[in-house]
């Protein structure tokens, strides 16, 4: 008896994004369709959208992640709810309350707004957004992660843009305005836009480091570098560089964001790792005086090197 022949991983590999493929030109064409919609009834036009994302995720996350529309975030602090195109429950959330209009923030396991057509004012609202439902969230206390980056991500997805040339110069356009638009409303790393896709153009994503060392920092901001003593935290904003579809991008940093919360996702999240779906990129820092983003326990663990190990949630997170 002989064995069977294992598939090759570079044929499985093709399969993979060929199979991928087909999902992206349904979005695609879907697209077209709420386009020409939306000359005559842009509110049908608008919700179409949404269902098509909804139905991607669907698709894609396993069935206990169930997805809604047009949902509202009840906040932990404050009184002014967020009005959100699509939401993903969290696996526990109870049936009974996934009904409601109203979500509490703490059953949401994702959130994002959907847009038709990306422009700069586009990209201004989905980082808005992220900002104040971020707000509206107590902070969590204790590690690394927990401090850094907020409980659930939040991001901004579109079908297309308003840029005709999509090429490297649009890619540097949207890299800009995202860099822009964080500056002007992110007070904290938790505060950032997560995820923007954009189905015809590209992923981007927000990568947050607790800490890098001081002389890593004083050469390229030298008029601060007291107040990044003995280190900082840093965020950048990249570009997703992969040659993989666009949707398998978005799906492969959405699991990997997923994971931080979830462990039982993490081989999926992994196994599109080494595929290559998750890509590589990177983007302009933007760094953070360690005062300004973390509790003073966890800044000593940090200045100490206590915290710098795999088992104490130290690593790059998205």
């Amino acid at each position: 008896m002989t064995d069977s022949p294992q598939p090759d991983s570079l044929a499985t590999n093709a399969v993979h994004h060929r199979w991928l493929r087909t999902v992206e030109q349904d979005i695609q064409e879907e697209y077209a369709r709420l386009h020409q919609e939306a000359r005559s009834d842009p509110q049908k036009a608008g919700h179409g959208g949404e269902g098509t994302w909804a139905r991607i995720l669907r698709d894609w996350l396993p069935p206990n992640y169930e997805v809604a529309t047009r949902k509202y975030i009840i906040p932990e602090e404050g009184t002014e709810t967020f009005e959100t195109d699509l939401i993903v429950f969290r696996p526990n959330y109870p049936q009974a309350l996934r009904i409601r209009e109203e979500v509490l923030a703490s059953g949401v396991a994702a959130a994002f707004s959907v847009k038709l057509t990306l422009n700069k004012d586009g990209i201004r609202d989905g980082f808005e957004r992220a900002a104040t439902i971020r707000r509206g969230i107590k902070k969590r206390l204790g590690t690394p992660r927990e401090e850094i980056t907020a409980p659930f991500p939040v991001g901004l997805i579109a079908h297309s843009h308003t840029w005709k040339h999509p090429g490297p110069t649009t890619d540097i356009r949207v890299q800009s305005i995202c860099m822009d638009m964080d500056m002007k409303y992110a007070t904290h790393p938790r505060e950032s836009l997560d995820i923007l896709c954009i189905a015809d153009l590209g992923v981007w994503r927000t990568s947050r480091m607790p800490f890098i060392p001081q002389q890593a920092v004083q050469h390229l901001d030298a008029d601060r570098a007291p107040k990044y003593h003995p280190g900082a935290g840093l965020t950048s904003i990249m570009k997703m560089d992969s040659k993989s579809p666009t949707v398998a991008v978005f799906v492969a940093a959405l699991y990997e964001r997923l994971a931080l919360t979830d462990p039982t996702l993490q081989p999926l999240a992994d196994g599109f790792n080494a595929l290559g779906d998750s890509g590589s990129g990177g983007g302009m820092p933007r760094f953070w005086a360690l005062e300004d983003v973390f509790s003073e326990k966890v800044q000593s663990a940090l200045s100490h090197g206590i915290m710098q190990s795999p088992d104490s949630n130290w690593r790059q997170f998205y």
